[in-house]
């Protein structure tokens, strides 16, 4: 490409990014008029001035595009302002009884609480201004009605809509809207009172009195971020048209080839065959494919089966490509390979470098998942959005693509903009501390904007004023209020911002998984900035006899032409009064800067956007992807690369609006790739997702309604056919893949891979109004640990449940069982575990209401949720529930769960008010339990007794079990004798052996002693020798908690990365010689007066972290005790056979083996190698170990040495 067919492309990219950024609306009242954040007009509509949305039928075709694009805006605006519009209405409405209640002397304040609509934040005050280039933040301090957990709550999210409004006038003329932009934790929502970052809707908004006490109502129900980027993009695709506006309105049914592959149909298929392939000619062949008039290559040579085959056809060669792939048959696998083939193809088109291909996913992981599979097909990623769950996916987003890459053209423009804001800011500053600046206010300032007379201001000139240097540099309003002048912070500190009594408040987060507006890695610069504060320095005290004494203030002034006449105790009110009064006069000027500096910022986000695309074609990226919710909130961005294709991952569960508003005018191929079976997207207003309104239907949905048929991937790969039969009724043709023929069984349950567990246990509702079961919890609970204890990992098992406060309930039942500590818990919402799987599925139905009040099943009855629920499991699959209820709450639960009941075995349905089958997998024995209690008492086996002998001699008491006796600590009374004292041990035989005697206690008291001495002078040598290097703020304590060293070697390393190291290793080597030997000649003296010593030492300078010994440097050779009997010595290990160690589980005691260390024990067999030592650099020559106590232990006839670490 030359440099001019470059400058015009580049001229063309500007374009797009500028419409994108610089949104044109039109004039008048429509839909194509309304600003991006919703206005007080629209959140103080009435109930009847709200209604009349459009209807939105999802059977029938459109008329027009502009109609299409009106009914999905106006349904969308409303989802994401209904509930603060119903919030802000329910405050009004409890103003207005409240007033009429304070008038009558019923109640004798007028507090509002937060109820199921809306929270109440009062004592709201704007305490600064963060200028950041996300814009300018108001900084505001507030006071929640109860105590959050601000980490675990879903309130002031990111993206949350609010109204603002005085505490005097509650919304009946002021309302002021804004979105929460970030919550700074550090000193932020974790203070008293916690603050927020809130950015104004409209800047005229903005408030600069920091006294001023606003109400801020937050809705409960709605979030605003979810459709803010979409509405946008609504408005702007409205502008241009698209290959795709055809197949969106419904007029067009058949997909048509794009144009850039009619002009080129050459493709390149070698990606998806099976190598290697010996038939050259063909491989030639499919090398170079043309996709429109040859045929497609027999399944049998390729990677994919034959219903994959012809979706990939479909999605490289089609305008709109409909993929639906149910349960296992491999709907990410097809978009992968539909990629490498469009990757590799790109390569036979010449011209310009070719834009890349767009991915999104609803969910991060999702998108995490396919976009790893682009990297491993050898693509060049990039991810937008900082949300990624895993490590090795950050690597590939926009901020590390900056680090990596120069930037291109733009910096002197960038460095211009930065110098405007800085003006700006300045001139803000400059502003402010005219009013909140550290001394009073001048006079004249009043003067000029219209707040006193001359006559006013002329009265506060005398001769005393300026015949004094020390008033005049107080200023003249120093004098006038006298004794009556106060530091602001005493008027703050009188009021508290915090009620005395809060209740609890848990508040979680539901399951949510979208975009914030500020949290991006990429943006992570946009949410600092200089801050501006809004404080007085000094104010006037306030008549204290007074209760409305501001309007009583501002009637005084207006009396007095001479402000000396104002008497004495009412110079500080009016003084206030005059604060206020300036800064209400400053406003204006102060708005018109933050709206300057807004399009300053939107002017930097134009540049970076141009350095950004500049840098991905530079960088030759391939696939770029980001989640459904990033394709309109980076839409410049993306627009700006021009795209062609643009594929989308679990279309079925996004908003349409969101792929509506992502279809760029380049886009010249759409892939949707999902199951309308499964779940829908989410609608946070209710009624707003049910008909005639139908937000909860996808774009995916609504064009196969309009007979637009989707390839539907039929091989099915993940369920064995016991699981696969429940669900294949919901789908024509559902086959079962051979590789799932030969799952084994479920360990412990005789073959019953499945089971529908039926009670009538009662349900319950908590706090939050969420759904829970007690017993049933219970039951699944003890469920979990009978498999568990038939050794299935708990990571394997996952429990599903419908309930929020079941999940809760669940979570907290297993992390009490005592066997299960340590164990990994999978436990989710249906909702949440969309698109994963395990290997065996617990499910909790929960609903069993009293039947006296009727039955009901909830949201149970939804289908789409139900083939989620009943499709997760690979090998073993089990549903607890009432089956009555199921089946005959209404029509359409009766029609569902029967159906979904009625597909499990026969002997399941026969024998349901049996129990749960269970079978012991030692005896055969089967067994039925009918409820939780019945296996309190289950080890994972039959009822008879083990009976078996353990290895240390002792029958095993136990009940039947399958676990190994080696990890069932014994429990009878232990015979052994303690080492340290000769006396009977006086313990059980899985615990230690120990006696409470004196000998054993000064024994314990000495080692501990020793240690505690080493390491203390060790932590001060280690100190001394960082100070000594300059290293004033990296102490031991703090080197060990912030670098994670547990050994002196890797402490060494850390210290040498930071600091000259010089001669500090030949210090530390000599402390470690000089500790080591006073710790000798210590425990030395004491058993030469108490033992005869018949063991060896044992170093204690091993640690332990997880299943990892490392031996550091020091620890390379045993020290020499000559005054003892006996000795024993060893030398520096010089490989890993000779210097073998074996660690018991991690939660009991750490035993160590050796063979061939002491040679004047009795040798042991060679034990299999757990755990090795680590050997650390060399160090000459080797210095003296720290030496602790080895305790000798005898099991079954062999030593082994118990090691305190």
């Amino acid at each position: 490409m030359d440099r001019e067919e470059w400058a015009q492309l580049s001229a063309t990219r500007d374009e797009i990014v500028r419409n994108n950024i610089f949104v044109k609306l039109e004039d008048g009242d429509g839909w194509k008029s309304k600003p991006e954040i919703p206005t007080a007009k629209e959140i103080l509509l009435l109930q009847k001035e709200a209604e009349g949305l459009p209807l939105n039928d999802v059977h029938q075709p459109w008329r027009s595009k502009e109609d299409y694009l009106k009914a999905q805006y106006e349904i969308l605006r409303r989802e994401g302002t209904e509930g603060l519009r119903f919030a802000v209405n329910n405050y009004i409405s409890k103003g207005s009884k409240n007033d009429k209640r304070i008038d009558d002397n019923r109640i004798d304040d007028n507090r509002i609480d937060d109820d199921e609509h809306m929270f109440v934040y009062t004592q709201v005050r704007v305490k600064s201004y963060v200028m950041t280039t996300l814009g300018p933040l108001a900084r505001v301090e507030f006071t929640p009605q109860r105590e959050i957990k601000w980490l675990k709550s879903a309130r002031l999210k990111p993206g949350s809509l609010l109204a603002l409004t005085t505490k005097a006038d509650k919304f009946k003329t002021i309302c002021k809207v804004a979105v929460v932009a970030q919550r700074p934790y550090l000193l932020g929502l974790d203070q008293s009172p916690p603050l927020v970052d809130i950015m104004w809707g409209n800047p005229a908004d903005a408030v600069f009195d920091c006294d001023l006490e606003l109400v801020m109502i937050e809705a409960r129900h709605g979030y605003f971020e979810a459709s803010r980027h979409s509405l946008v993009g609504l408005q702007l695709a409205a502008q241009t048209d698209t290959p795709i506006d055809k197949y969106i309105t419904g007029s067009h049914k058949e997909p048509e080839t794009p144009s850039f592959i009619r002009q080129n149909p050459i493709m390149d298929l070698t990606p998806v065959v099976r190598q290697p392939l010996t038939d050259f000619e063909r491989l030639k062949s499919l090398r170079e494919l043309n996709i429109l008039s040859e045929a497609l290559p027999d399944n049998d040579i390729t990677l994919v089966d034959e219903s994959q085959l012809t979706a990939l056809h479909r999605m490289v060669s089609k305008e709109l490509a409909i993929i639906q792939g149910p349960p296992g048959t491999g709907k990410t696998f097809t978009t992968e390979q539909a990629i490498r083939v469009m990757l590799a193809s790109r390569q036979k088109r010449a011209g310009r470098k070719q834009p890349p291909i767009i991915v999104a996913a609803q969910t991060n992981d999702a998108l995490d998942q396919l976009l790893g599979r682009c990297v491993d097909a050898g693509a060049k990623i990039l991810r937008l959005g900082s949300r990624s769950g895993k490590e090795d996916m950050r690597q590939y987003g926009l901020y590390e693509m900056r680090r990596r890459c120069s930037r291109g053209g733009g910096g002197k423009r960038l460095r211009e903009l930065d110098e405007r804001r800085r003006d700006i800011i300045s001139n803000v500053q400059a502003l402010v501390d005219s009013v909140f600046g550290d001394s009073l206010i001048d006079p004249r300032q009043l003067h000029a904007h219209g707040v006193i007379t001359e006559a006013q201001l002329d009265s506060l000139y005398d001769e005393e004023l300026e015949t004094s240097p020390e008033l005049e540099k107080l200023g003249p309003f120093s004098l006038w209020l006298g004794e009556s002048r106060i530091p602001a912070r005493i008027i703050r500190d009188r009021q508290p911002l915090v009620p005395e009594i809060m209740e609890p408040d848990e508040d979680f987060d539901y399951e949510r998984d979208v975009e914030n507006i500020a949290y991006d890695e990429e943006d992570a610069d946009r949410i600092h900035g200089k801050e501006i504060k809004l404080m007085h320095v000094w104010t006037g005290k306030e008549p204290g006899h007074f209760t409305s004494w501001r309007l009583r203030a501002q009637r005084v002034l207006k009396e007095n032409e001479d402000l000396f006449d104002i008497p004495q105790e009412w110079r500080g009110a009016v003084y206030q009064h005059l604060q206020s009064k300036l800064v209400q006069a400053i406003t204006p000027t102060l708005a018109g800067l933050l709206a300057e500096y807004i399009e300053t910022c939107k002017e930097r986000r134009l540049v970076r956007a141009r350095q950004d695309i500049d840098m991905v074609f530079l960088q030759d990226i391939a696939v770029v992807g980001c989640t459904t919710t990033g394709l309109t909130k980076y839409r410049a961005f993306l627009a700006g690369l021009q795209p062609i294709t643009l594929i989308i991952e679990e279309a079925a569960e996004t908003r349409e609006g969101n792929i509506t508003s992502a279809l760029y005018p380049s886009v010249q191929q759409l892939v949707l790739v999902g199951d309308h079976k499964q779940m829908s997207p989410r609608c946070d207003i209710r009624w707003l997702g049910d008909p005639p309104y139908n937000l909860n239907v996808s774009l995916f949905e609504r064009l196969i309604n309009l007979k637009m048929s989707p390839i539907m991937l039929n091989q099915q790969r993940r369920m064995r056919p016991e699981i696969s039969s429940i669900v294949s009724p919901f789908y024509d043709n559902l086959k079962d893949h051979t590789d799932v023929l030969s799952y084994p069984d479920v360990p412990g349950m005789g073959g019953r891979n499945c089971w529908f567990f039926n009670h009538r246990w009662r349900e319950d509702t908590n706090a939050d109004n969420s759904k829970l079961n007690d017993q049933e919890a219970d039951m699944i609970t003890r469920f979990f640990v009978y498999l568990v204890a038939n050794d299935v990992p708990s990571e394997k098992i996952t429990v599903l449940t419908y309930y929020r406060g079941q999940r809760s309930l669940l979570l907290n039942k297993l992390k009490r069982q005592p066997s299960l500590t340590g164990c990994y818990f999978n436990v989710h919402t249906v909702d949440s575990f969309q698109g994963q799987e395990n290997d065996i599925v617990l499910l909790s139905l929960v609903r069993s209401p009293d039947p006296a009040y009727g039955r009901s099943i909830g949201f149970l009855d939804n289908e789409q949720r139900a083939v989620v629920a009943i499709s997760r499991a690979r090998q073993g699959f089990y549903i607890f529930g009432n089956v009555d209820n199921l089946t005959g709450a209404d029509l359409e639960s009766t029609f569902l769960w029967t159906h979904i009941f009625k597909r499990f075995r026969d002997e399941c349905v026969e024998n349901r008010e049996r129990g749960l089958p269970l079978v012991c997998q030692q005896h055969k024995k089967e067994i039925w339990v009918k409820d939780a209690e019945e296996l309190d008492d289950n080890a994972g086996g039959c009822h008879d007794r083990c009976g078996a002998t353990r290895p240390c001699g002792h029958p095993c008491t136990l009940r039947c079990h399958p676990m190994p006796h080696e990890n069932l600590p014994c429990s009878s009374p232990c015979f052994q004798f303690v080492p340290e004292c000769g006396h009977a041990c006086q313990g059980l035989c899985g615990e230690r052996c120990f006696h409470n005697c004196e000998v054993f206690r000064r024994a314990k008291a000495s080692v501990k002693q020793a240690r505690q001495g080493a390491e203390s002078t060790n932590a001060r040598t280690i100190e001394d020798l960082l100070l000594q290097q300059g290293a004033h703020d990296f102490g031991h304590e703090e080197t060990a908690k912030s670098q994670n060293y547990t050994s002196t070697g890797s402490l060494r390393r850390g210290i040498r990365a930071h600091y000259d190291w010089k001669n500090a290793e030949a210090l530390i080597q000599q402390q470690d010689r000089e500790v080591a030997e006073e710790i000798a000649r210590s425990n030395e003296r004491w058993f030469s007066q108490n033992h005869q010593v018949q063991d060896h030492w044992v170093p204690t300078g091993i640690t332990a972290s997880g299943n990892r010994v490392r031996a550091g440097p020091v620890i390379t050779q045993a020290l020499q005790l000559p005054n003892l009997q006996t000795m024993a010595t060893t030398t520096t290990p010089t490989a890993a056979s000779e210097n073998r160690l074996r660690l018991a589980p991690s939660n009991g005691p750490i035993f160590a083996q050796t063979s061939n260390q002491f040679p004047n024990m009795v040798p042991v067999s060679e034990p299999e190698p757990l755990i090795q030592f680590e050997q650390d650099e060399p160090s000459a020559p080797p210095p003296i170990v720290e030496e602790g106590l080895k305790e000798e232990l005898k099991v079954n006839g062999e030593e082994e040495w118990l090691i305190e670490l």
